[in-house]
């Protein structure tokens, strides 16, 4: 009996994609919460966000967040995506509400990335490693964190910079727009700071980095910020007048 509930769960969650938006990219999930989650569709459009539970008795669960009501939402190739949301949670102290949920399957996510970073800005956290324009330079590197660390491969494209970590869930991919800031302290270690919450990142590099190649990095980061503070504050003198 349960092997042909799920089977039939899993028709009804087909039947229910086939009849979506046809610009919707949609992806059967699963929503997991403290009675053992339930099963849907978890749909991403240029609008927002939504999920809709499929092949429930009673009332199904249905959320839908447009860009403005996402404080971050993470994209992993580990098949989770966590919304986080700006409503408070009652039960948890005020802490704000965290959705989240795990794709079936093995899905292709980089046509998400892809429609997710023309849309979102710095919140949106890529848990992948999307290519992306002519690779610069690449190198073996070592994630620092707490007592251990996760090994990978740190690129510099001429549009953004991906960590590719050998653990699912690990990687990262940064549009310019994503990092604040990026340092070297010397030739085997180099660090980045960005939007996501606690978003700082250490690497151990694994073999010597060229300066040219950090500087260069430097400079066109630091020139995209300057242009960015220049535009703010237009902006506000155009205001004041």
């Amino acid at each position: 009996m349960a092997r042909g509930s799920e089977k039939t769960g899993f028709l009804l969650i087909v039947l229910a994609m086939a009849g979506g938006p046809a610009a919707a990219l949609d992806f059967p999930a699963r929503h997991g919460h403290w009675r053992g989650g339930c099963a849907g569709i978890l749909s991403m459009t240029a609008d927002g966000v939504s999920f809709r539970q499929v092949g429930a008795k009673k009332e199904p669960h249905a959320w839908s967040w447009s860009w403005d009501d996402i404080q971050q939402l993470e994209l992993g190739d580990d098949r989770r995506v966590r919304v986080l949301s700006y409503r408070d949670r009652a039960l948890a102290l005020g802490r704000d509400h965290a959705f989240e949920f795990r794709l079936d399957g093995a899905p292709d996510l980089l046509p998400a990335y892809e429609l997710l970073s023309r849309v979102m800005d710095e919140r949106l956290v890529a848990r992948l490693a999307a290519a992306g324009g002519r690779l610069e330079w690449e190198a073996p590197v070592k994630r620092l964190r707490g007592r251990g660390g996760v090994q990978g491969v740190l690129r510099v494209y001429t549009d953004r910079v991906v960590f590719a970590a050998a653990k699912a869930g690990e990687s990262r991919t940064w549009r310019d727009e994503d990092i604040e800031l990026v340092s070297m302290d010397g030739p085997f270690a180099i660090s980045f700071v960005t939007h996501e919450k606690g978003g700082r990142f250490d690497f151990q590099a694994r073999r010597r980095l060229e300066p040219a190649r950090y500087e260069a990095l430097w400079l066109r980061l630091e020139s995209r910020r300057g242009l960015r503070l220049l535009s703010e504050k237009n902006n506000n003198q155009e205001a004041e007048q």
